[in-house]
C-alpha cells in the first residue's frame, strides 16, 4: 500500500510541475456554420454553430483538403462536445474571439443595395418631396413593387424600405438589386480562384468581366485574418460625415463639428472589397499609376492619345470649375507624367478635397490666420495634403497651409515648398502622393486609405491617406462619371483588389433589425417535443395515431420573426415532409424540414433519456457510473418504456453479457416502439482504458496525456472529464486518485 501511494504522489508532483498545454484557439467569424465529420461537404453535416465569435477548440492550424470546391481555403479539425469534426477555415479565425460574443459587425445578407453616394430618401416619388433620410454607400434596401413615374428623375422611383425600417422613395438609377451585381459564369470562375480570388468574390467579378471584358482583375493576397484587419483599421481614425447614432460612436465632433468617429461595424464595411465590386465603385481598385503606354518619353507629348485621353477625361472632372482651362488642365497632366501617377486621379482628388472651388481658402490664397506670426496668405494645397486636426491645432485647413509652408512654419521644403503658387501646389502635391503612395506599394484609392498590401514600403495600417472613411467609394463614383461621360469605361483597366483569410460571407451597414431565425421548441397538440434540435434544419418526429388535424405551434428565439408552417396542419399518410420558415426581421430566413411519423407510442429515445442519471449529445452517452452492469442500464430504460428494445455491443461488434461491466467505447442501440432509433458510445466515469473499472491504468493514461507523452482520444477524454466542467486538467487526476483510495465515488 506504502509503494501504491508513493506512486500516485510522484505522479501527482510531475504533474503540478508541468501543467498542461493550451490547445489552439479560434473562433468562428460566422453565424450558423456547420460541422461535419470529414473534411469536405460530401461528408455529413451533423451540427451547426449558431453564434458568431464562438470559440473553438482546434486540433491543429493544420487546413484538410485545400481547395476544396465548397471551401477553398480548407478545412479544419476541431474537438466539439469530445467529438473531432471538421470546419470550414472561411468561417475561422485563429486567436481569442473580439469583444464578449456580441457580434463587431453586421453579417445580413441583402436583396438590393444603395448604388451611389449619399442618396437621398424622399417621401413621396419627387426630389421637391419631404427628404426622409441621406442614405450611405452600400445601404441594405428591399424594393416594395415596381418602378413608378416621378419628379426629378427620368428613371423613375423605386418604393423602398431601408434595413432601419424608413419606407420611402429614391431614384431608381441608384439602386442596384443583387441579381443585377452578379452572375453565374463556371469558367471565368475557375480563373478567378485559380488567380487566387476567393469564391465569394467571383459573382461579382463575372457580372464585371461580362459587362467590361476588357478589364483586368488580379487578387493582392494579403494574408491577413479579415478580424485582424477589422481590428486594425478600427484602431486607427476613422470618420464619418453623418449625423446618425446608428453608424458614429458618438456625438462629439472631430476634424471639423460635422465629423464623427465612425463605428467599427462601418469601418468592417467600407473594408470589405466585395462591396464595391460593382461597375461604379470597382474605381477604387483601379491602378493609379500613369499609362505610359509602349514606353515613357522624355517630355509630355501634348498630342499623343493618351494625353488627350486624359485631357478630356479631366475636363469633364473640372466642368464648370476655374480650373477647367488648359493652363492648369495641362499642370495635372505634366505633374502626373513626371511622377508617375494618374492624372485623373489627381483631378479627382483636388475635386474631392474642394479644391475646385475658387473660393475655397487652400486654394484661393487669402487665408488671413496667423501661424506663430507668419501670415499664411499667398499659400496652396490643391489636395489638402497635412489637413488634418492635431493636438493645439483643431483646424484642418490651417494644418494644410502650414504643410503648404515648409521650413519657415517648422517643416522643410521638399516638394518643392513652400507652395506660394498654385502650379507648385499641384506639382509638389503630386509629387508627395507618387513618392508616398504611389511609389510606395499604395496605388489604389482603396489601399491609400487602408494599406493592407505587403509589398507597401510604409507598415501596414500605417501612411494612409485621409480619415475619411467614404473617401474611396466617394473619389471612385467621380472617376467612374468622368470615365462614362468620355465613353471611356472599355478601355483596358486594370484593378488591384485586396483578399483576406477567413472572411464572412457577408457584411452590410450596421442595422437595428435582428437577424436571428432559430426557433427554441415545437408543441404539436400541446406537447413540446423533446427530440427537437434548434440547430439541426432536417429532422424526424413523431405524433400520436388517429387523429387527421395536428396543431403545430413554436416558441421563436427572436418575437421579431415572420414565421409559417404552423397552426393547424392535415396529415393523412402515416409519413409526411412538412416545412416550417422562419425570417427575421433583417430578412434571413431558416426552414427546418420534419418528417412527421404517426405512431401508437409516441415515446422517443429523448423521453427516455431525460429521465436517466446519464448524459448524452449525438453520439455519446455519458456520466455512467464506473461499476455499472449491463443488466443494470438496460433495466432503468426498460422502466421508462418496456417496449423499448436495447442492445449492448462491445468495441469488437459482438454482444454485451447481461453480467458484464458497462466499458467505455461499448455501443447501445435504443429502439422505441415508433421505430426511431439511435445509437451511442458508451463512456464511465473515469475509465478511459475500457475495462470498466477504474485503477492505476487509468491514472496513468491521463497522466501522461496531461504531460505530452501521449494523447488520449475524444472518447478517452470525455471519459477523463470526471467532473463534466468540458476540460480534463489536474482536477480531474485528483479526482480519479480520490475514487481510488475510496474518499470519492466517480
Amino acid at each position: 500500500m506504502k509503494k501504491y501511494l508513493s506512486t500516485l504522489t510522484i505522479i501527482l508532483i510531475n504533474i503540478l510541475f508541468l501543467g498542461k498545454l493550451d490547445a489552439l484557439e479560434g473562433y468562428t467569424t460566422d453565424t450558423y456554420v456547420g460541422l461535419r465529420t470529414g473534411p469536405g461537404t460530401n461528408y455529413d453535416r451533423v451540427k451547426q454553430i449558431d453564434s458568431k465569435n464562438t470559440v473553438l477548440d482546434l486540433v491543429s492550424d493544420e487546413l484538410y483538403n485545400v481547395g476544396d470546391k465548397a471551401c477553398s481555403s480548407g478545412w479544419y479539425k476541431l474537438k466539439y462536445n469530445n467529438e473531432e469534426l471538421y470546419i470550414c477555415g472561411l468561417y475561422v479565425s485563429i486567436g481569442s474571439p473580439p469583444g464578449t460574443g456580441k457580434e463587431d459587425y453586421n453579417t445580413d445578407s441583402f436583396e438590393a443595395r444603395i448604388n451611389g453616394v449619399n442618396i437621398q430618401l424622399r417621401k413621396a416619388a419627387s426630389y421637391s418631396s419631404t427628404l426622409l433620410a441621406t442614405l450611405l454607400p452600400g445601404t441594405n434596401i428591399k424594393i416594395i413593387g415596381s418602378k413608378v413615374t416621378g419628379s426629378g428623375c427620368a428613371e423613375g422611383f423605386y418604393k423602398i424600405t431601408t434595413d432601419n425600417g424608413v419606407t420611402g422613395y429614391v431614384c431608381s438609377k441608384f439602386v442596384l438589386t443583387k441579381e443585377e451585381m452578379t452572375k453565374e459564369d463556371e469558367e471565368y470562375t475557375k480563373y478567378l480562384m485559380s488567380l487566387g480570388f476567393p469564391e465569394d468574390y467571383t459573382p461579382y467579378l463575372n457580372k464585371l468581366h461580362s459587362m467590361h471584358p476588357n478589364w483586368t482583375f488580379k487578387p493582392v493576397k494579403t494574408n491577413y485574418y479579415w478580424d485582424t484587419v477589422v481590428t486594425k483599421e478600427d484602431d486607427n481614425v476613422a470618420l464619418i460625415n453623418y449625423a446618425n447614432d446608428l453608424y458614429r460612436v458618438d456625438n462629439i465632433g472631430l476634424d471639423g463639428a460635422n465629423w464623427y468617429r465612425a463605428k467599427k461595424e462601418v469601418v468592417a464595411f467600407y473594408l470589405d472589397p466585395r462591396n464595391f465590386l460593382t461597375e461604379k465603385f470597382v474605381f477604387m481598385f483601379e491602378s493609379l499609376k500613369y499609362n505610359y503606354g509602349s514606353g515613357k518619353e522624355s517630355i509630355l507629348n501634348k498630342d499623343s492619345e493618351i494625353t488627350k485621353r486624359y485631357y478630356d477625361t479631366i475636363s469633364k472632372i473640372f466642368s464648370g470649375s476655374f480650373l477647367n482651362t488648359d493652363y492648369y488642365k495641362f499642370i495635372y497632366i505634366d505633374a502626373g507624367f513626371q511622377h508617375n501617377i494618374s492624372p485623373v486621379h489627381l483631378a479627382t482628388r483636388s475635386n474631392q478635397e474642394g479644391a475646385t472651388k475658387e473660393s475655397y481658402v487652400a486654394v484661393s490664397g487669402t487665408y488671413t490666420e496667423l501661424y506663430n506670426g507668419y501670415n499664411l496668405q499667398g499659400l496652396y494645397n490643391f489636395y489638402n495634403i497635412g489637413a488634418y486636426a492635431r493636438s493645439g491645432y483643431p483646424n484642418p485647413v490651417l494644418n494644410g497651409l502650414i504643410y503648404a509652408c515648409g521650413a519657415r512654419c517648422g517643416g522643410n521644403d521638399t516638394y518643392g515648398r513652400p507652395w506660394n503658387e498654385r502650379y507648385k501646389a499641384i506639382y509638389g502635391g503630386a509629387q508627395k502622393i507618387a513618392n508616398n503612395y504611389i511609389a510606395a506599394g499604395q496605388y489604389t484609392l482603396y489601399t491609400q486609405r487602408f494599406n493592407v498590401d505587403p509589398s507597401a514600403l510604409a507598415p501596414n495600417f500605417t501612411n494612409q491617406y485621409q480619415t475619411n472613411i467614404l473617401a474611396p467609394t466617394s473619389e471612385s463614383a467621380d472617376a467612374y462619371s468622368a470615365y462614362k461621360d468620355m465613353n471611356l469605361l472599355n478601355e483596358p483597366f486594370e484593378f488591384y483588389i485586396p483578399v483576406y483569410l477567413n472572411m464572412p460571407k457577408t457584411v452590410s451597414l450596421p442595422t437595428t433589425k435582428s437577424s436571428v431565425t432559430t426557433l427554441e421548441s415545437i408543441s404539436i397538440n400541446g406537447k413540446t417535443l423533446t427530440s427537437f434540435d434548434k440547430d439541426l434544419l432536417e429532422q424526424t418526429i413523431y405524433v400520436e395515431d388517429g387523429l387527421d388535424k395536428y396543431n403545430i405551434s413554436v416558441t421563436p428565439t427572436s418575437s421579431n420573426v415572420t414565421i409559417t408552417g404552423t397552426g393547424l396542419v392535415t396529415l393523412t399518410e402515416t409519413k409526411t415532409l412538412h416545412e416550417i420558415t422562419v425570417t427575421s426581421e433583417s430578412g434571413n430566413s431558416r426552414t427546418y424540414k420534419l418528417t412527421i411519423i404517426k405512431v401508437k407510442d409516441t415515446t422517443t429515445v429523448n423521453d427516455i433519456i431525460s429521465k436517466l442519471s446519464v448524459k448524452t449529445n449525438d453520439t455519446l452517452m455519458f456520466n455512467i457510473s464506473p461499476g455499472t452492469l449491463v443488466s443494470t442500464l438496460i433495466q432503468s430504460i426498460n422502466k421508462q418504456n418496456s417496449n423499448a428494445i436495447v442492445n449492448i455491443y462491445e468495441s469488437s461488434g459482438s454482444a454485451s453479457s447481461s453480467s458484464d461491466l458497462i466499458k467505455t467505447n461499448q455501443k447501445i442501440k435504443i429502439t422505441v416502439p415508433s421505430g426511431e432509433s439511435r445509437t451511442y458510445t458508451l463512456i464511465v466515469t473515469g475509465d478511459t482504458s475500457g475495462d470498466g473499472k477504474v485503477t492505476i491504468l487509468d491514472l496513468l493514461q491521463l497522466q501522461k496525456h496531461l504531460l505530452g507523452s501521449s494523447i488520449l482520444n475524444s472518447v478517452q477524454l470525455k471519459s477523463a472529464d470526471t467532473n463534466l466542467d468540458g476540460t480534463t486538467n489536474i482536477l480531474d487526476l485528483l479526482r480519479i486518485q480520490k475514487h481510488i483510495l475510496g474518499s470519492i465515488r466517480l
